[in-house]
Formats: structure tokens, C-alpha cells, sequence
């Protein structure tokens, strides 16, 4: 009776530490690593409809908007960096388990001059995708999806 004991006990603790294994385990992936951090929406919801309808083509088009609507342009090739800047901060302190990644977006993308290389020079997208880049690098953990 007490062998049958604990081969049931041992047979339960087994199947429990596979369905403990197999859940905290989500597998290998090759998704892109943007797809596994969820940082929230940096754009006005304003700024973002006026520049989706219609949405405007091309890589730079929408962003551009979004940014002069936002006041983060001086002109078409220069960066408001305060006005940038503080509504990054503003942002961070909205969400603040982001403020690490902000500063690090502050100090690669404000501070610094990104270029992103697209067939065309285009500062709105060279700075958005430099933030979303310095952002996904300092992704909370509580942010992480995959």
C-alpha cells in the first residue's frame, strides 16, 4: 500500500512539473524583437487620426505629419529637440515603468543625431525609429511578450 502511495505521488508531482515547465516555457521564435516589446502608443490621438485619413504613402509621409502636427519639427529637417524631449518626458511619467527606456531614447535620438538610412533623408523617421529601437533595448519586463 505505501509503494502504491507514493508512485501515485510521484506520478502526480511528475505531470505537475511538465505543465509548470510547459507553461513558463513559450518557445524559440524569429519574430522580429519589435513585435515582443508592447510600448505603448507615443502619439496624441489627435495628431494620429488627422495624419491616418487617408494614411499618407511612403515610409516617412505619416510620420512627418504626425510629428509637425506634434510640434516636434522646427522645419521638415530639424528637430524641436525640448519640444521632443519633454513630451517624452511627459510620456514617461504617464508610464513609469518606461522612464530607463526614455532616457535612453532622449540620449541616442535627442541628444545625439540618428540617421536611418532610408533612400531619402527624412528627420521624423530617423528620430521615431531611433526611439522605438532605444526603447525596445531598455523594454521593461513587464512589457515583454515573448
Amino acid at each position: 500500500m505505501f509503494r502504491l502511495l507514493m508512485l501515485f505521488v510521484l506520478v502526480i508531482a511528475t505531470v505537475n512539473a511538465d505543465l509548470l515547465s510547459t507553461r513558463d516555457n513559450k518557445g524559440a521564435t524569429l519574430k522580429p524583437l519589435s513585435v515582443c516589446c508592447d510600448i505603448p502608443e507615443l502619439g496624441e490621438a489627435k495628431h494620429l487620426s488627422s495624419c491616418s485619413n487617408p494614411k499618407l504613402p511612403g515610409p516617412c509621409n505619416d510620420v512627418q505629419c504626425v510629428f509637425e502636427k506634434s510640434g516636434f519639427l522646427t522645419d521638415k529637417d530639424t528637430l524641436n529637440k525640448d519640444a521632443y524631449r519633454n513630451h517624452l518626458r511627459r510620456w514617461a511619467e504617464e508610464h513609469g515603468d518606461w522612464s530607463v527606456a526614455v532616457d535612453k531614447a532622449i540620449h541616442d535620438c535627442i541628444d545625439k543625431e540618428p540617421r536611418q538610412h532610408l533612400d531619402f533623408p527624412c528627420k521624423a523617421y530617423d528620430v521615431f525609429t531611433c526611439t522605438g529601437i532605444a526603447m525596445l533595448k531598455k523594454c521593461p519586463e513587464t512589457a515583454w511578450k515573448c
